[in-house]
């Protein structure tokens, strides 16, 4: 690389990279990045250049450069773009030792420059994995205020490259340990993470090479020994971070520790991670994860039989059962991430347990639904959507008793169980009838109902069994639920019912058309006889027997019934839906039904 001078003199690359490598410590932001973003894209192409030129400017620390930040991200990225044939151990050792007497010069924790430091000595640890840890385990010993950085860069470590680091987890956990029980509550959250980090390494190790075994009667000790101490000590501490970060490392060293171990702390872990759904929403997510990691080892080892029975399932269940109701609104777009990955972890917790108590499992959510309590009705609808149970009669009769529910929520919840139902062929005979007959009066609610929304609410104030912050979420969780959505929910699944599930025709056709009647449905007309319409249109080839079927049913309206309810609903060309084109089409396919004076009529004047 080379470039010209004011006097037209050539600068070597060198000396143009400097010049650059100066600018990360320019006043001006646009500046720092623009050079930032060239030395980024120069490391691409030459490495070497571009450390030698930092390694020199970094000489003097952050009282001599001032954005020691961007330029430890510019080594790091020229680390990382290094070709093995270029490393050389003693230069890493020495650019190791840089970023470590940064990290260790200063108090701080957590500051943009210590991070900037940390990724360049993962980086390093990427190609020199034991030089970068030796670096690092010169300063875990003692009395040192950057112990937790250094715990810190280990996690980040064990993150970003597993294969490298999970050979050499004992050597860390061997320094680790003796300084374990010394650790502030400050810098608990950090130790417990960085045991998080470990505990995912080594389990993805594992399912990497399950033929290479590295946890050997050492490391398990060393892992029982933490296990025991954030479960009885830090689990228990009266600082809720540090609560949080110990219950998320211990739900990942349930899957590590050994069967017995696990049986005996389950008495204690389960209540303290259950106690974190008390205290703030916000860590939901966290206690799911933990508690779903928890379900797996105790009831999916190959180690032996399940260590809860379903009994002690129950409080868990019952506690998980009002998180689905808050976490199910992905509409909320401000903790939409969140929000899902809790509810999809609740579900992954209903799954690991219907996996081994089925009929109980079904059963407890049965009963819930029959308590007609929103938060309980709406959480075990939500749970059913995924867990269809064989048990057809018993689900069909528990849906059946909540057909008359007020509430927006369930609603909503029930509907979407119902389509659900109908693709595994549970709507059958009237039963399945009296669903699609549900389907079609949500589809024909109107804005007027709004009022259903104060009822919904008032349900929630009144149920006292749930934590205040319960309360809150819940309320905005329903009243989330419009009629506007709740409607076209139904709508979309009453399309999809006769589009896509062939066997549902025997119980739309012909009751759709008893549909078309009741002036309560008219809001539903639309989407009704667009359903007929593609009915009849799929059922072509054998019209003549499917209007032999209507002709066959007592219950079914008339010819000259229809007829009239039709040409009314005409009245309005402009409706929702395209209520016109859809009556339109039904009388066009209809037609063979209608007596023949009418049928001659509509051939002959109409087009006309």
């Amino acid at each position: 690389m080379a470039s010209s001078s004011s006097s037209g003199n050539p600068i070597p690359a060198p000396e143009a990279v400097q010049v650059l490598v100066s600018l990360l410590g320019d006043e001006s932001h646009v500046v720092k990045g623009a050079s930032m973003a060239a030395l980024r894209d120069i490391a691409a192409i030459n490495p070497p250049l571009v450390l030698e030129c930092c390694c020199t400017v970094s000489r003097g620390g952050r009282r001599r450069f001032g954005n020691m930040s961007g330029l430890f991200q510019v080594m790091a990225s020229a680390v990382r773009a290094l070709e093995k044939r270029d490393v050389d151990p003693p230069f890493m050792a020495k650019l190791a030792k840089i970023a470590t007497a940064e990290i260790i010069s200063s108090k701080e924790l957590n500051a943009d420059w210590q991070r900037a430091a940390a990724g360049l000595l993962v980086a390093i640890g990427s190609h020199v994995p034991d030089l970068m840890m030796e670096e690092i385990f010169l300063h875990l010993s003692g009395p040192n205020s950057a112990l937790p950085a250094m715990v810190q860069i280990l996690a980040d470590f064990a993150s970003a490259d597993v294969l490298q680091f999970t050979p050499r987890l004992k050597d860390v956990l061997s320094r680790v340990l003796p300084i374990l029980g010394n650790v502030r509550d400050a810098h608990r959250p950090i130790f417990a993470n960085a045991f998080k980090c470990w505990c995912q390494a080594s389990w993805q190790y594992s399912m990497d090479f399950p033929s290479t075994s590295l946890l050997d009667a050492d490391v398990m000790s060393f892992l029982n020994s933490a296990f025991e101490l954030l479960l009885r000590v830090w689990a228990t501490s009266k600082d809720l971070k540090v609560r949080v970060s110990a219950v998320e490392a211990l739900g990942q060293m349930v899957g590590l520790i050994t069967h017995a171990q696990l049986k005996a702390a389950l008495p204690r872990l389960v209540p303290t991670i259950l106690e974190l759904y008390k205290k703030d929403p916000d860590v939901a997510f966290l206690a799911t994860c933990s508690l779903h990691n928890l379900l797996n080892a105790s009831l999916l080892s190959e180690n032996g039989p399940p260590l809860l029975d379903f009994e002690e399932l129950l409080v868990i269940l019952s506690t998980l059962l009002p998180v689905v109701c808050i976490h199910n609104d992905s509409r909320e777009q401000s903790d939409f991430s969140v929000g899902l990955k809790t509810y999809n972890e609740v579900q992954h917790c209903f799954l690991t347990v219907g996996l081994v108590y089925p009929v109980d499992l079904f059963m407890f959510l049965l009963n819930k639904c029959r308590l007609k309590e929103e938060p309980l009705t709406f959480g075990a609808l939500c749970v059913l959507k995924h867990l269809l149970p064989s048990k057809r009669p018993l689900l069909i009769e528990a849906v059946t008793l909540l057909l008359d529910e007020r509430s927006l929520g369930v609603r909503k919840a029930l509907s979407e169980l119902v389509v659900i139902m109908a693709s595994h062929c549970y709507l059958v005979g009237p039963s399945g009838e009296l669903f699609v007959e549900y389907l079609v009066r949500n589809c024909a609610l109107s804005d007027q109902e709004s009022n259903v929304l104060e009822n919904s609410k008032e349900v929630i104030r009144s149920n006292s069994n749930y934590h205040g912050f319960q309360y809150k979420r819940l309320e905005v969780k329903s009243g989330a639920v419009c009629l506007t959505e709740l409607r076209s929910i139904c709508e979309k699944g009453l399309l999809l019912l006769t589009i896509t599930i062939p066997e549902m025709e025997h119980v739309l056709w012909p009751f759709l058309l008893k549909m078309i009647i009741p002036r309560a449905y008219t809001s539903a007309a639309a989407t009704v006889c667009r359903c007929i319409s593609e009915l009849c249109r799929h059922g072509s080839s054998y019209a003549n027997t499917m209007l032999s079927e209507c002709r066959a049913r007592s219950d079914i309206p008339n010819p000259e019934e229809l007829f009239a309810r039709l040409v009314v609903l005409l009245h309005n060309p402009l409706a929702r839906e395209q209520l016109a084109t859809q009556v339109l089409t039904v009388l066009y396919y209809l037609a063979p039904l209608f007596p023949r004076n009418i049928y001659l009529f509509w051939q002959d004047e109409v087009p006309s």
